[in-house]
């Protein structure tokens, strides 16, 4: 019976040791939950901020790169001077023609001939043709001297067509005599020579 009790006692003690034992399980600590909680916020805002800063950054690369063509542009462009040469060339061709169409329609005979009606319509229209080069060479000369050697073969065509459209007039009291249509006819041709005068090498 003693023996019975000690062993009954025994395991008494042991089944309640074995319940009491507490287990010990492994717990965050209360500080680090909130540092991972902040930061894959954080995270988020830089990333948002490096993408807008390369945004802008390429904004402003474009914006530098347009300037830079329309200034490349600009400088490409061709020169006032050179621009007046080339449709001074133009008009020297024009004119030489039409000096020559001229000087054929005041040969002897001419007047009277049967396509005399058909040549000086066609020198009508060179010579329109011609006085829409000048004034648009007039108006972008880029010196004064250019400017004015313009006007000079404007004013004699327009002299020189005044002339023989009188002479081909109805009023016979207005014909002019025939020196004077050689006159305008010589002062046209010397004008249009002053537009194959060499460059004056002024800087434009």
């Amino acid at each position: 019976m003693a023996v019975g009790s000690l062993v009954t006692g025994c395991n008494g003690t042991l089944s309640g040791a074995s319940i009491s034992t507490p287990i010990n399980r492994p717990s965050r600590s209360p500080q680090e939950t909130p540092a991972a909680a902040a930061t894959s916020p954080a995270a988020s805002s830089s990333g948002s901020d490096l993408i807008w800063l390369w945004v802008v950054l390429g904004a402003i690369v474009l914006i530098l790169l347009i300037v830079l063509i329309a200034r490349s542009g600009r400088r490409r462009g061709p020169k006032p001077a050179d621009v007046w040469r080339s449709r001074a060339v133009d008009a020297y061709a024009q004119g030489s023609a039409l000096n020559d169409a001229m000087r054929l329609a005041e040969a002897p005979g001419a007047l009277v001939a049967a396509d005399a009606a058909a040549r000086w319509a066609d020198i009508q229209r060179r010579a329109d043709d011609l006085a829409q080069t000048l004034y648009a060479m007039r108006e972008a000369a880029p010196d004064e001297d250019k400017r004015m050697r313009t006007a000079d073969v404007l004013a004699a065509l327009q002299a020189v067509r005044s002339v023989m459209a009188a002479e081909r007039g109805r009023d016979v009291a207005s014909v002019p005599p025939p020196e004077q249509v050689r006159s305008r006819l010589m002062a046209f041709g010397a004008a249009i020579q002053q537009l194959r005068e060499p460059d004056d090498g002024l800087p434009y």
